[in-house]
């Protein structure tokens, strides 16, 4: 089997969308003998699956999420790892030899700007510069008969201890072979100066405060040079500026830190008042939704006579507004020879301003009369399905929590592709690549052997402006080479995987739900664990039907997101036609998705009553949905409607509870256990609160949604297939028969 396979009643609309479906007298819900549908889609689902694994395994096994957690130096050696030549295991901190040359973006590439970068054991914590050690070197050479031996011992251990080097390089012990002191630091193969620096993310950056109050060490940049100034390699004075440029984004992650520690300290101490009230939260949409089936009529009828009233005042302001300034002069002038100013107050000035308003106003005020009177028994039936989704939902209590389920295989999804990403990433060998900072070559973006470069005989081997640094890890291999195409087959995976979890949500969902409407006398026919056998259901037969759909929005999400990336590369762009396509595309495919959405969640709904597959379901709800297009779009609106004040009511009311807790507005009843707890920003945990009520409110209502959309669905297939005759009779409620003028006949009395 392939992916796909190949009586009107006076309420029915659309009748060139198929023929209503015909009475079955063995019809009597979800089909209980059912077989799987779409098995090649289930198959090569299942492939995917395979081969989704084998790529994280082969990831898993060869890459390393450490050398993206961990510094690494302009080496590629990670900090704080033991090498079979070099033990790092203790060196856990990277250190720049300096500071002030990462100040341009130009020279900062992935964390490695152009200065020579090694592992420390520990960040320093004082001011020191190399300068005045060679002044002394030189005097004490300028002594007959002082050897450089003799030079370095003057200089004393104390001062060459302070020296941070390469790995293995001594700087006392390369002196006194006969390098010069200003060479080596030259060469970068020892810091030229440090100052106090802090481990911040495992690099070490200079402490903002110690460095700003630096005042005769380092120099501003109009200020006097002392002469215990710290200067660079090349003698130049090393700024306060220069250094702060250097790690202004430190700067602001400190700061970041600092606030982070207390909201952390804030969580810590309310922790449990944060869960009591999420709990609360979950409760109060609980019993919103159970209100539903009371208030959602009161609701949308004031709420429509509300906005007839409301629009009905203004046309009648409108119309008093442009009758009292007739007679004003002026007032009469033509509108467009007024032109286009920001003072507001001129237009208001105008009575073919007013004219237009009520204009406006009363073609609005009239449409939603007419929607009223001509669609009023449409609006009816809408309450009433979603009065019935309410109570389907207290009958079967199980329905709102099965989301849970949900989302914990959403977090599985996603949790197994960020780690697979992490791995993928980190697979390869260290790349490195030339960066030129004073673009005096061509060489800039182009492979090197870090090597080569060390050696004393390369052409760049004493130039501090071009360098070859560590960039990335990868390799040449053909797996390393398509790396990037590997990412993008994860992240459709992910993608395919997520909306299949979403799609096995809905059919369960639908599936416990055409339970409920099926059942003749509720609940008492309602079946023994609907949620659990409507999932087993959908799990055994419908794989591949749900792997389907799912498959179908994941190519479309991500072609949205090549299109936000092809968006984002072009903002910069003077190409306006290519911008404007993008965007027209980006349009489209957003519109797509959302109809393929909605045709989905039907599809599936028609799967789990009949058990057919994806291609034969989708088509069936489709042409049922447009035989009853103008009942569909009054309940889609009115739904949506009910769902944004259910929304509303429960995020802003617990919102509103948690400022009055946390503000401690309820020290004044006396209550000790009401006590809020003392905070440093009281606002983290209102808007934690609101937020997590929000996606709450979301998961209960999300299943209301499903309930309403399967119920009206099963509604419109009773009133094809019954007639309410003793053989035919209707299983919706007394409320929706009487609403319809519907009855069922009550059977014969036996003759005797």
């Amino acid at each position: 089997m392939g992916c796909c396979c190949g009586g009107d009643g006076e309420e029915t609309e659309g009748d060139q969308y198929g023929k209503p479906n015909a009475y079955k007298a063995d019809f009597k819900g979800p089909v209980k003998n059912r077989s799987c549908t779409d098995i090649l889609c289930c198959l090569i689902f299942l492939a995917f699956i395979a081969g989704y694994i084998v790529i994280a395994l082969f990831a898993w096994l060869n890459g390393d999420p450490i050398i993206l957690l961990y510094p690494t130096d302009n080496q590629g050696r990670i900090c704080g790892v033991k090498y079979t030549d070099l033990d790092l295991s203790n060196h856990t901190s990277l250190f720049f030899f300096d500071m002030s040359r990462c100040a341009s973006p130009a020279t900062l590439l992935q964390f490695q700007c152009l200065t020579t970068q090694i592992c420390v054991e520990s960040c320093p914590n004082e001011f020191w510069t190399y300068f005045p050690d060679v002044a002394q070197l030189e005097l004490h050479l300028a002594v007959p008969g002082t050897t450089r031996q003799a030079a370095a011992d003057l200089l004393g251990d104390a001062r060459w201890s302070k020296y941070i080097c390469t790995y293995g390089f001594n700087a006392k012990a390369e002196f006194i072979n006969g390098m010069g002191l200003q060479e080596m630091i030259t060469a970068e193969h020892c810091a030229a100066y440090y100052v106090p620096y802090s481990s911040v993310v495992g690099r070490c950056i200079p402490s903002i405060d110690q460095v700003a109050s630096a005042a005769g060490v380092l120099t501003d940049a109009a200020g006097a040079v002392p002469t215990d100034t710290i200067v660079d390699a090349t003698g130049a004075n090393v700024t306060v500026t220069g250094l702060l440029d250097g790690s202004q984004a430190i700067e602001y992650y400190l700061e970041a830190r600092d606030i982070a520690d207390k909201l952390f300290a804030d969580l810590n101490t309310s922790w449990q008042w944060l869960l009591i009230m999420l709990a609360v939260a979950a409760f109060v949409a609980f019993i919103w939704i159970v209100l539903m089936r009371w208030i959602t009529g009161v609701l949308v009828w004031v709420t429509l006579l509300g906005l007839i009233g409301l629009l009905s005042f203004g046309v009648w302001y409108c119309y008093d507004e442009y009758n009292s300034l007739k007679n004003t002069p002026g007032s009469n002038t033509d509108i467009m020879s007024v032109g286009f100013t920001t003072q507001l107050g001129t237009y208001l000035a105008l009575t073919d301003t007013w004219l237009a308003f009520m204009i406006i106003l009363g073609v609005l005020d009239l449409i939603l009369i007419l929607v009223v009177i001509f669609l009023r028994k449409r609006i009816a039936i809408a309450i009433k399905i979603i009065a019935e989704a309410s109570k389907a939902i207290g009958c079967m209590i199980s329905t709102l929590f099965f989301p849970i389920v949900t989302f914990l295989l959403l977090l599985i999804v996603v949790a197994f592709w960020a780690i697979t990403a992490l791995f993928l990433a980190s697979t390869g060998d260290p790349v490195y690549q030339v960066i030129d900072a004073s673009n005096v070559t061509d060489l800039t973006g182009t492979t090197c052997n870090v090597a080569e470069w060390q050696n004393t005989t390369h052409q760049y081997y004493n130039d501090p402006d071009v360098t070859c640094a560590f960039i990335k890890y990868g390799g040449d291999s053909l797996f390393h080479q398509n790396v990037v195409w590997l990412q993008v087959i994860q992240v459709f995976g992910m993608l395919w995987l997520a909306n299949w979890v979403l799609a096995l949500g809905q059919a369960t969902a639908a599936g416990a739900f055409a339970s409920y409407y099926w059942a003749f006398n509720k609940p008492q026919d309602i079946p023994w664990l609907p949620v659990y056998s409507s999932f087993g259901r959908a799990i055994r037969y419908h794989t591949g039907s749900l792997a389907f759909g799912a498959f179908i929005i994941a190519v479309v999400q991500l072609i949205r997101m090549m299109l936000e990336y092809i968006d984002y590369k072009l903002k910069d762009s003077e190409n306006k036609v290519a911008k404007c396509l993008v965007k027209c595309l980006r349009c489209c495919f957003w519109c797509l998705e959302k109809f393929l959405k909605f045709l989905n969640t039907n599809a599936y709904i028609m799967i789990s009553v009949y058990g057919k597959n994806f291609c034969w379901s989708a088509k069936e709800a489709f042409k049922l949905l447009m035989r009853n297009i103008l009942r569909v779009a009054v309940i889609d609106k009115v739904t949506d409607f009910i769902i944004f004040v259910g929304k509303m009511v429960v995020t802003v009311g617990m919102g509103s509870l948690a400022w009055a807790f946390f503000t401690d507005k309820f020290s004044s009843t006396g209550i000790a256990v009401l006590s809020a707890p003392t905070l440093n920003y009281y606002w983290f945990m209102i808007g934690i609160v609101v937020l997590a009520t929000y996606f709450i409110a979301s998961g209960f209502f999300e299943t209301f949604t499903m309930a309403v959309d399967t119920i009206f669905l099963c509604f419109l297939e009773d009133l094809e297939r019954n007639d309410g005759s003793e053989q035919k009779p209707y299983f919706m409620s007394k409320s929706l028969k009487s609403l319809m003028g519907k009855k069922n006949k009550k059977p014969k009395p036996d003759s005797e």
